[in-house]
Protein backbone atom coordinates (compact mmCIF):
# COMPACT_ATOMS: atom_id res chain seq x y z
CA UNK A 1 0.00 0.00 0.00
CA UNK A 2 3.01 2.54 1.01
CA UNK A 3 4.98 1.99 -2.69
CA UNK A 4 1.45 2.65 -4.23
CA UNK A 5 1.02 6.07 -2.59
CA UNK A 6 4.41 6.93 -3.38
CA UNK A 7 3.96 6.47 -7.37
CA UNK A 8 0.50 8.03 -7.21
CA UNK A 9 0.77 11.00 -9.26
CA UNK A 10 -0.66 14.65 -8.22
CA UNK A 11 -3.35 15.52 -10.23
CA UNK A 12 -2.50 17.79 -13.54
CA UNK A 13 -2.80 18.48 -16.75
CA UNK A 14 0.50 19.24 -18.17
CA UNK A 15 -1.18 19.24 -21.85
CA UNK A 16 -3.69 21.84 -20.44
CA UNK A 17 -1.07 24.31 -18.78
CA UNK A 18 0.92 23.91 -22.16
CA UNK A 19 -2.14 25.33 -24.21
CA UNK A 20 -3.24 27.97 -21.22
CA UNK A 21 0.38 29.55 -21.66
CA UNK A 22 0.11 28.89 -25.79
CA UNK A 23 -3.17 30.71 -26.27
CA UNK A 24 -2.17 33.21 -24.44
CA UNK A 25 0.78 33.55 -26.32
CA UNK A 26 -1.10 33.08 -29.72
CA UNK A 27 -3.89 36.27 -28.88
CA UNK A 28 -3.20 38.09 -25.79
CA UNK A 29 -6.73 39.59 -25.42
CA UNK A 30 -7.65 35.95 -23.92
CA UNK A 31 -5.55 37.10 -20.98
CA UNK A 32 -8.11 38.73 -18.86
CA UNK A 33 -10.54 35.41 -19.13
CA UNK A 34 -7.74 33.33 -17.67
CA UNK A 35 -6.68 35.57 -15.17
CA UNK A 36 -9.96 35.48 -14.15
CA UNK A 37 -10.07 31.78 -13.54
CA UNK A 38 -6.21 30.95 -12.99
CA UNK A 39 -3.20 32.05 -10.39
CA UNK A 40 0.36 31.25 -10.90
CA UNK A 41 -0.11 28.95 -7.90
CA UNK A 42 -2.50 26.36 -10.04
CA UNK A 43 0.09 25.76 -12.07
CA UNK A 44 1.57 21.83 -11.66
CA UNK A 45 5.16 22.78 -13.58
CA UNK A 46 7.56 25.16 -12.21
CA UNK A 47 7.89 26.68 -15.20
CA UNK A 48 4.59 26.92 -16.41
CA UNK A 49 4.20 28.60 -13.17
CA UNK A 50 6.65 31.08 -13.70
CA UNK A 51 5.71 32.01 -17.60
CA UNK A 52 1.97 32.39 -15.85
CA UNK A 53 3.75 34.70 -13.07
CA UNK A 54 5.16 36.94 -15.47
CA UNK A 55 2.35 37.19 -17.62
CA UNK A 56 0.35 37.91 -14.84
CA UNK A 57 2.42 40.43 -13.33
CA UNK A 58 2.77 42.39 -17.18
CA UNK A 59 -1.23 42.40 -17.05
CA UNK A 60 -1.51 43.88 -14.10
CA UNK A 61 0.67 46.60 -15.03
CA UNK A 62 -1.22 47.14 -18.60
CA UNK A 63 2.08 45.85 -20.24
CA UNK A 64 1.89 44.42 -23.73
CA UNK A 65 2.16 40.33 -24.00
CA UNK A 66 3.56 38.99 -26.55
CA UNK A 67 6.51 36.17 -26.92
CA UNK A 68 8.99 38.84 -26.71
CA UNK A 69 8.19 40.97 -24.32
CA UNK A 70 7.70 37.86 -22.36
CA UNK A 71 11.07 36.34 -21.98
CA UNK A 72 12.34 39.60 -21.51
CA UNK A 73 10.23 40.08 -18.85
CA UNK A 74 11.20 36.71 -17.58
CA UNK A 75 15.00 37.73 -17.64
CA UNK A 76 13.97 41.29 -15.34
CA UNK A 77 12.03 38.55 -12.66
CA UNK A 78 14.83 36.03 -12.81
CA UNK A 79 12.77 32.93 -14.84
CA UNK A 80 14.70 33.27 -17.95
CA UNK A 81 17.33 30.11 -18.65
CA UNK A 82 18.84 28.83 -21.84
CA UNK A 83 15.82 26.62 -22.22
CA UNK A 84 12.91 29.32 -22.16
CA UNK A 85 13.05 30.81 -25.69
CA UNK A 86 12.79 27.80 -26.85
CA UNK A 87 9.90 26.45 -24.60
CA UNK A 88 8.13 29.47 -25.11
CA UNK A 89 8.21 28.61 -29.22
CA UNK A 90 7.39 25.56 -28.48
CA UNK A 91 3.71 26.33 -26.58
CA UNK A 92 2.91 28.39 -29.31
CA UNK A 93 3.51 25.55 -32.07
CA UNK A 94 1.52 22.80 -30.14
CA UNK A 95 -1.65 25.46 -29.06
CA UNK A 96 -4.30 24.40 -31.63
CA UNK A 97 -6.25 27.42 -31.14
CA UNK A 98 -6.65 30.34 -28.74
CA UNK A 99 -10.40 30.11 -28.78
CA UNK A 100 -10.13 27.29 -25.90
CA UNK A 101 -8.60 29.05 -23.49
CA UNK A 102 -11.06 29.01 -21.08
CA UNK A 103 -12.03 25.39 -21.27
CA UNK A 104 -8.16 24.97 -20.69
CA UNK A 105 -7.65 27.66 -18.04
CA UNK A 106 -10.84 25.42 -16.22
CA UNK A 107 -9.20 22.16 -16.74
CA UNK A 108 -6.10 23.31 -14.86
CA UNK A 109 -8.01 25.05 -11.95
CA UNK A 110 -9.95 21.52 -11.72
CA UNK A 111 -6.41 19.88 -10.75
CA UNK A 112 -5.41 22.50 -8.92
CA UNK A 113 -8.13 22.06 -6.63
CA UNK A 114 -7.88 18.05 -6.83
CA UNK A 115 -4.33 18.53 -5.61
CA UNK A 116 -5.57 21.63 -2.91
CA UNK A 117 -8.15 18.43 -1.85
CA UNK A 118 -5.52 15.62 -1.59
CA UNK A 119 -3.09 17.97 1.00
CA UNK A 120 -5.96 18.44 2.90
CA UNK A 121 -7.13 15.43 3.40
CA UNK A 122 -3.40 14.17 4.09
CA UNK A 123 -3.14 17.05 6.83
CA UNK A 124 -6.42 16.06 8.31
CA UNK A 125 -5.09 12.45 7.98
CA UNK A 126 -2.16 13.31 10.12
CA UNK A 127 -4.08 14.68 12.81
CA UNK A 128 -6.16 12.11 13.72
CA UNK A 129 -3.10 9.72 13.59
CA UNK A 130 -1.48 12.31 15.55
CA UNK A 131 -4.49 12.57 17.94
CA UNK A 132 -3.94 16.55 17.57
CA UNK A 133 -6.53 19.14 18.22
CA UNK A 134 -10.03 18.56 18.59
CA UNK A 135 -12.59 16.68 16.93
CA UNK A 136 -14.40 20.62 16.43
CA UNK A 137 -11.28 21.66 15.26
Amino acid sequence: MDEELLHRQQPQSLEAEQAVLGSILIDSRCVADVIGILTPDDFYLQQNREIFETIYTMFNYSQTIDPVTVLDKMRELGFYNDKSRDYIMQLMEITPTAANAVRYANIVKDKAMLRALADASTDISQMVSEQVGTTEE
